[in-house]
Parts: structure tokens; sequence; C-alpha cells
């Protein structure tokens, strides 16, 4: 007479496991994918030192750049330390510091595209996120990188987020989730000395070491290496940036 026994085998339970496994881990890559794969491919779009996009260690590209420093205030906190990392390796530096900046700001104008068409880079720095490190919505801003990245006509490029002085709400983690790891400078975790008499922007001891911090990621860790070798030279005293001045607070 047959077993009327139905309970399911060993072996039954062990594919049922590994079926379940499978499916976890295939969820998760869909997850990772969509929280920080799209925006990487679309940015990495006909770079030829990556090959493929996002799949294995991307080459160091040697040659000269033509770097665009980009952003809020804090593009000028960095450009004296990247003025010496371009003198150091051969690159070209431009700088344009929008004071009180947001990824709003640059989402509701051209400014971006404007410098780019100006300058002509092949590789962008975007500094931003010190003035909205406590908006109630920052999770929700991500929707202003997409209005941004169009205006990069797909150029080589990396986000550089705030020198945290405290806490912030989500602008740090809405830009990592967007950009990921290897396109996002999470700037935060660094400790820093400040301007006397000013709690946000970094002296220039912490300027020299933030960008030391930059370069490094950029050469080692970034979907876009370069050549960014530390310079010994000191500060320069002057740099040639283009200073611009938020005039509508309705933009922040």
């Amino acid at each position: 007479m047959p077993n009327s026994d139905t309970r399911p085998t060993r072996k039954t339970a062990l594919v049922a496991l590994l079926s379940a496994t499978l499916s976890a881990l295939l969820a998760f890559g869909v997850w990772y994918f969509v929280c920080f794969g799209s925006f990487q491919i679309i940015g990495a779009a006909g770079i030829s030192t990556i090959d493929p996009p996002r799949t294995g260690q991307p080459r160091l590209d040697t040659a000269a750049q033509n770097i665009l420093l980009i952003g809020d205030s804090m593009a000028y906190s960095l450009m004296f330390r990247a003025q010496n990392y371009c003198n150091h390796n051969g690159h070209t530096l431009n700088v344009v510091s929008w004071v009180s900046a947001t990824s709003k700001t640059y989402a509701l104008c051209d400014t971006m595209e404007y410098f780019v068409n100006l300058y002509h880079p092949t590789y962008i720095l975007f500094v931003i996120g010190a003035n909205e490190m406590f908006k109630s919505n920052a999770l929700g801003r991500k929707e202003f990188f997409d209005k941004i990245l169009p205006q990069t006509h797909g150029l080589p490029l990396l986000v550089i987020g705030p020198p945290n002085w405290r806490e912030d709400t989500g602008i740090n983690r809405a830009m990592m989730e967007m950009f990921g790891p290897r396109q996002f400078f999470l700037s935060k975790r660094l400790r820093y000395t400040r301007i006397k008499g000013d709690i946000v922007h970094p002296d220039r001891a912490s300027g020299t070491m933030w960008m030391d911090s930059v370069a490094t990621w950029i050469m080692r860790d970034s979907f876009f290496p370069i050549r960014m070798e530390r310079p010994v030279e000191e500060n320069p005293i002057h740099v040639d940036f283009v200073k611009l001045v938020l005039t509508d607070p309705n933009l922040s």
C-alpha cells in the first residue's frame, strides 16, 4: 500500500531553501541597481575608461584633464588645494562657486550647461548639499539631480557632499542612494576645523585635508579614476574662478 505520508523530504526542504535564497539575492540585486546603478550607467555613457560600465575595475586615465570644479560656496574651500593637484598632475582647473546654491537652483537654470559649454571640460567635480543639510524634504530632492544630469552632456561627473558641521536631515543619504559610493564622496565622515567665526566653511588647513581625501578617492575608488598624485607644493595664494551670487531666495 503506498505511503500516505506527504511530509516534505530533506531534499525537498533544501531545494526550497536554495530557491528562497536565490530569490532574495535577485531582489537585492534589483534594489541595488535601482538605488545605486542607473545614474552611474547614464553618467558613464560613452566614457572609454569604463569597460563595461559598473563591472570590473575602471582603468586609470593618465591623460591631462580639463576639470570643472562647480557647486556651492564649498567649491571655494576646495579650489586652492585642487589647483595644487592640477598643477602637479598636468590638469587645467576652472572653478565656479555659486554662493548659497542648492541642487534646486542648479536644476531650475542652465548654469551647469552654460559653464560646460564655456570651458569645455573633460571632467566635472560637483560639490553640493551644504545649503540643503536641514531641508525637511531632503530625501525628495533627487528629482533636481535628474534635471542637472543632462546638462553635463555625459561627461565624467563626480559629486562631493557637504562637510557636515552637524547631522543632516537626509541630503547625504539622498545623494548616496542616487549616485552610489563610487560616484559620490561622503564628506561628512571627515573631521574639520572651521574658519574663525564661521561654523560652516572649513579653514584652509581642512580644505587641504578635504581635497587630499577627495583626490585619493578619485584615483583609487571612483568610477572615473584620473591621475591625482599628491603635490608637495603649498596652496596657491590665488585661483581664478567665477563666483555667482544667489539673488532669488525662492530658488533654494
